[in-house]
């Protein structure tokens, strides 16, 4: 009998098993084509777009008329992209500062077409890339053209189209740019003729001049600390963390760039009137000038990955340092300059630090260093506030010092924009507000673009390191849109790039270029710092204290690292208030507590990223507290590891000190000495490096072994080294033995009085009485003969 075969289910469940989870994770395995760039969803990007040149970079009367945009297109995705196409958008003039941001980034309604699509490439595979090229004219009687009728800063996009394997044809990246417009050039007809029309010769639109802005650029000479941590003045030679610094001072290095444009920008034949010198400012870091000069002598440069070990070798830059402070110098004597506070220290922080001396020095007295270095006199009168903004612990910092004009980046949303008016934030400090949304741009410029912390999210951009030419462009716009609108208020800024800037020649050059141009254009006229100063420095009371942030963003330092500096600072200047001068090296006190309080300022320098600067500034702080520790045990009592014996109840106690110090200190001892010791206080000491032995009088009234204990300790009461504990033995019998002493010599005395009584006056002395006679005495044996006659025996009196 045959049993027939039951149908299989199982096959049918399994292929829809496994259909279910093909639609499960087939979307999450291919990234969606659709996604748009700037996308937050997470979704990888198929290509990128670098612009790589905008010509002209900035459009004046005198220009081209027409403006064209290079770049590539680069396959960065997991697939093949085919058909990809791209065209160039524009949008209007921005309107606002808060657009010189949005115009950047989020949607794309305000942009359109200048021509239609063009052909890339059919394919476009995984890691190639494709070029391309859109050269429009300004203005045109006949599309297609940028339509731009009048000086402004517009907003351009390059938008890319294309269908990646497995997917839809979708928008997959834009990038977009600034391009400021000074003035409109001549319009060309189809022929390339120029064409004259009722706006003037040949059609050029100029910028209206009736209400240039005052200018003043500040322009950054400043890095990141490099000095490494915990080495005590007088150490030669100095040791840096790495030798980055030896790079960036050489020819082609960073430092190098700036400090040459600055010098091209400013010399004669470039500036022969000067306008660029007054306007331009060079905004020197002291300790950057502490560290190359040191340099300059030589140095040597840790060997440790993250420049904390003592094992080093000789650097490199000491040839690099010596030329470069020599031509900064050259510079400086004839143009202005103006100290950042020390290292770029979170102002903020040391306000929470409450260090009366430290917060002196980082905001005046490192002003006196820029002085020295240099060998000129710097403004006075503004503080430099940084990549932070002004908050209300800064003014209280600023204003414990006296008057000052406050240089910080206004608050300043997408929907609210900033308000750069001057005015007064408390009786001593004036804020002079700078525009973040310039700032920002500014620290967008260069190989190695930063977003400044003092920025609102909303005012955020993407910073794409394929797109250099374009973060240029916007820097551009940024520095040139408030010229070019005469109804902006105020007519005047400040333009305040990070402190720790990195820009290549190219845009250091256009940057500086782009300044003279404004001001030669009649849309800008040159605010020279100390007139901006005095300016601000007359705005009347009353002030506004709602004008500054009530805290810091969330960058801000940990309490642990201000907690552990205000600790290690106020043990420091116990111990720089008891040192004194080296007479044979010069080498006073304070110069050599000072690297060590650098090193705190250092520990809270903006420089560094801030998502690390806590575990930095921790690191750096380990470093010098074990420093400070050390030389409080440098300064001990040498222990004899033995007992003393007294001989006397007045012997002195005898006592070696010992000082590893590079310089003399002021010390006390102190004697804790048990009941019966009575201890003379010997004041204060000063102790040279080396050994010093002293002397202890003490007045001892018993006789025993005791245990004295010996501490030395600042004249304001540091405890120095380690307390010594000495054995001490004492013969002294106090009162009894005196009396005892004056009894015995008494008897003494009278018995030699009446021996000798009795001799002058010729009588035997009674005590002689019992002595034995003559007779009775033993022979002496072996007695040597003699010729001379034995003495008659004296007869006894009767």
């Amino acid at each position: 009998m045959t049993v027939p075969r039951r149908p299989s289910i199982v096959a049918p469940r399994i292929v829809t098993l496994l259909a279910i989870l093909a639609m499960l994770l087939v979307p999450a395995v291919l990234p969606q084509a659709a996604a748009q760039p700037g996308d937050e969803s997470g979704s990888a990007p198929f290509v990128v777009i670098s612009i790589d040149s905008v010509d002209p970079n900035v459009v004046t009367t005198a220009s081209n008329p027409t403006v064209t945009v290079t770049g590539t297109v680069s396959n960065v995705g997991d697939r093949t992209v085919r058909d990809v196409v791209a065209r160039l958008e524009h949008a209007p003039a921005v309107s606002s500062a808060a657009a010189l941001r949005t115009s950047l980034t989020g949607g794309t309604a305000q942009f359109s077409a200048v021509g239609g699509f063009v052909t890339l490439t059919d394919q476009l595979d995984r890691g190639q890339r494709t070029p391309f090229r859109f050269s429009y004219p300004l203005r045109s009687d006949t599309d297609p053209s940028l339509r731009v009728t009048e000086p402004g800063v517009y907003p351009l996009l390059v938008n890319v189209n294309g269908t990646p394997d497995y997917g839809a044809p979708a928008r997959l990246d834009d990038a977009r740019f600034l391009l400021p417009v000074l003035g409109v050039p001549r319009e060309d007809d189809a022929d390339g003729a120029p064409t004259v029309g009722a706006l003037g010769l040949d059609g050029v639109i100029p910028p209206d001049t009736r209400r240039p802005v005052a200018t003043t650029m500040l322009w950054p000479l400043a890095d990141r600390p490099r000095l490494a941590p915990g080495v005590p003045g007088g150490t030669a030679p100095v040791r840096l963390m790495d030798d980055e610094l030896a790079t960036s001072l050489a020819p082609g290095g960073r430092l190098d760039t700036l400090l040459g444009a600055a010098e091209f920008a400013t010399s004669e034949p470039v500036d022969p009137e000067g306008e660029v010198s007054r306007a331009l400012c060079l905004a020197v870091d002291p300790d950057l000038l502490v560290t190359v000069n040191a340099m300059t002598g030589g140095y040597v440069v840790a060997d440790a990955s993250d420049g904390l070990g003592a094992a080093s070798h000789p650097g490199t830059g000491q040839t690099a340092a010596i030329g470069w402070l020599d031509r900064l110098r050259a510079l400086a004597a004839r143009m202005c300059v103006v100290a950042t506070p020390y290292a770029q220290a979170d102002l903020d922080a040391l306000q929470r630090v409450n260090d009366p001396g430290l917060s002196h020095f980082t905001t005046v007295a490192a002003a006196d260093l820029v002085d020295q270095l240099l060998g000129v006199q710097s403004v006075r009168g503004a503080t430099l506030v940084g990549d932070g903004p002004l908050t209300r612990r800064v003014v209280d910092l600023l204003g414990a010092q006296g008057n000052t004009v406050a240089i910080a980046a206004a608050d300043a949303t997408a929907d609210d924009g900033p308000d750069l008016a001057v005015r007064r934030v408390s009786p001593q400090v004036v804020a002079a507000p700078t525009d973040p949304t310039v700032g920002a741009a500014l620290a967008a410029a260069g190989r190695a673009p930063v977003a400044p912390n003092y920025l609102d999210d909303s005012l955020a951009v993407p910073l794409r390191d394929g797109s250099h030419t374009a973060r240029r462009q916007d820097a551009l716009g940024a520095m040139l849109w408030r010229t070019l609108d005469p109804e902006n208020e105020p007519r005047s800024q400040i333009l305040m790039p990070p402190l720790k800037w990195n820009l290549d020649p190219d845009d250091a050059q256009a940057i500086l270029t782009t300044l003279a141009t404004t001001i030669r254009a009649g849309l800008a006229t040159a605010a020279p710092l100390p007139a901006v100063i005095a300016g601000a420095a007359a705005a009347p009371p009353p002030a506004d204290p709602d004008a500054v942030a009530a805290v810091a963003p969330q960058t801000r330092f940990d309490d642990g690292v201000v907690n552990t500096i205000a600790g290690q600072v106020g043990r420091l200047w116990g111990l720089t208030a008891a040192l004194t001068t080296n007479e044979q090296t010069g080498l006073t006190g304070l110069q050599y507590t000072a690297p060590l309080r650098e090193d705190m300022l250092r520990a809270l320098s903006q420089a560094e990223r801030p998502a690390v600067r806590n575990e930095l500034a921790e690191q750096r702080l380990a470093v010098v507290g074990r420093t400070v520790a050390d030389l409080f045990g440098a300064v001990t009592i040498v222990n004899p590891g033995g007992s003393y014996t007294l001989a006397t109840e007045r012997s002195p106690l005898p006592l070696a000190l010992r000082n590893d110090l590079a310089v003399p200190i002021r010390v006390r001892l102190v004697v804790d000495a048990p009941p019966g010791m009575s201890v003379t206080d010997i004041g204060e000491q000063e102790l040279p490096p080396g050994y010093l032995p002293i002397h202890i009088p003490v007045e001892v009234h018993f006789s025993q072994r005791v245990a004295v204990d010996v501490a030395l300790r600042t004249p304001d009461g540091l405890t120095l080294g380690e307390p010594v504990r000495l054995s001490v033995h004492s013969n002294a019998y106090g009162k009894v033995l005196f009396f005892i002493t004056l009894a015995a010599a008494a008897v003494l005395i009278t018995l030699t009085a009446r021996r000798l009584w009795h001799r002058f006056r010729g009588q035997p002395d009674p005590a002689d009485l019992d002595r034995p006679e003559s007779s009775d005495r033993p022979e002496p044996r072996d007695r040597p003969e003699s010729s001379d006659p034995e003495p008659a025996p004296v007869e006894p009196p009767r």
